[in-house]
């Protein structure tokens, strides 16, 4: 009987260990996303997605207690947690061993640090009272695996159900029409899985996601993208919708182009700074829907583009026509008017205002003139597109 329960003894003692030993992973935080409870009623939860050394923090506004009295502050409640949902912290952190340290959110030079642990499904984020300040006021997190809940309509009663998302039940085929837009020799440059970074803190309920450059160019600066998605459900097809379509009300700088397919659940999101005409081209190749737009495309803009990209998108451009040395005309210098020729930049991951101005060469104050932004109030996403002369 005593060797026996000493051999049990021992076993419990193995897999403790074992179960102790065991690290969490970046892999293990970019695995989900995840929800950290708030202890307090009167705050928020918040929502955490991790990439390889970058944490990205926004409020779960679906959390937050209203206190509107009247109609008219239920309108001021909806319009704030429509701006919060747009706002979203990106923290640098490093993983060493039982240890995660992430960026202060009130120091850039700063770091909090936790000791991280697995219970169950949830991560852990105990302070680390050793590595920390004294006057820190860091609280025990705990990461929950996070699913987004939805209003699913029935014919008796309302209900809110968690759905997770399948790639496996897309209604439709990305790539075919990915194939159709080359067989009618519209660009569709390096196609893509989008990332947790393209999508920034846009929904992430498409069911598969693909980004594409409609110029044939690696510069990162010179790329225009598309995103095209599909989704399992209308509801979802129109809130990603609804979140472009905002941002686009809000400034002129951050407007893109959608189109859809209500019936097979298709969302395509275009650059803002694309002529219209080219725009149209692809969402009929998709049979898609183009939203119209509140702002009109000038002549000068699209001719302009046209022109640069010719050779692009026409396969009849491609074959060069020669001019009779006898046709040939000199125009005097004096006839022709220089015409403003207008340049763009792609916003990178990490840059502020500052750091654009000065890789492009012109001051801050130039920039934001350019692009008719307030110095005061205004917001840059990686993949805005800027324009700097």
């Amino acid at each position: 009987m005593k060797k026996i329960s000493l051999g049990v003894f021992a076993l419990i003692a193995i897999f403790f260990l074992t179960a102790c030993g065991k690290k969490i992973t970046t892999e293990d935080l970019k695995a989900n996303d995840w929800i950290a409870e708030s202890s307090s009623k009167d705050e928020p939860n918040m929502l955490l997605s991790f990439s390889d050394h970058v944490m990205s923090v926004s409020i779960d506004t679906d959390s937050m207690t209203s206190n509107a009295k009247d109609e008219w502050e239920q309108l001021g409640e909806d319009l704030a947690k429509q701006l919060i949902t747009q706002m979203s912290y990106k923290l640098e952190y490093v993983l060493e061993k039982d240890t995660i340290k992430i960026q202060d959110t009130g120091d850039e030079e700063a770091f909090v640090y936790y000791i991280v642990s697995k219970e169950d499904e949830n991560i852990v984020f105990t302070p680390d009272e050793k590595q920390n300040k004294d006057e820190s006021d860091t609280e025990k997190l705990v990461l929950k695996p996070y699913t987004k809940k939805k209003e699913v309509e029935t014919s008796s009663s309302s209900s809110t159900e968690e759905t997770t998302v399948s790639s496996e039940s897309a209604a439709t085929n990305l790539d075919d029409i990915i194939e159709t837009f080359s067989e009618q020799s519209l660009v569709v440059y390096n196609p893509r899985d989008m990332t947790k970074e393209d999508f920034g803190i846009a929904p992430m309920s498409a069911t598969k996601a693909k980004i594409f450059s409609l110029i044939e160019t690696d510069n990162e600066e010179e790329q225009q993208n598309a995103r095209l998605l599909t989704f399992d459900n209308l509801d979802d097809l129109k809130a990603t919708k609804k979140y472009y379509d905002d941002l686009g009300k809000d400034s002129a700088m951050l407007f893109s182009y959608t189109a859809v397919n209500e019936d097979e659940l298709v969302l395509m999101q275009f650059n803002g700074q694309l002529p219209q005409e080219l725009v149209e081209k692809y969402a009929k190749a998709a049979s898609l829907e183009l939203t119209e737009s509140p702002f009109g495309s000038t002549a000068a803009e699209s001719q302009t583009y046209s022109s640069e990209n010719e050779t692009v998108y026409s396969e009849e451009s491609a074959q060069a026509v020669e001019v009779p040395a006898s046709s040939e005309e000199t125009v005097p210098e004096s006839s022709v008017q220089d015409q403003p020729v207008e340049e763009y930049t792609t916003v990178q991951q990490g840059e502020g205002i500052d750091q654009i101005a000065a890789r492009v060469g012109i001051s801050v104050d130039q920039l934001l003139e350019l692009n008719g932004m307030d110095p005061n109030n205004f917001m840059l996403y990686p993949g805005d597109t800027l324009r700097v002369k």
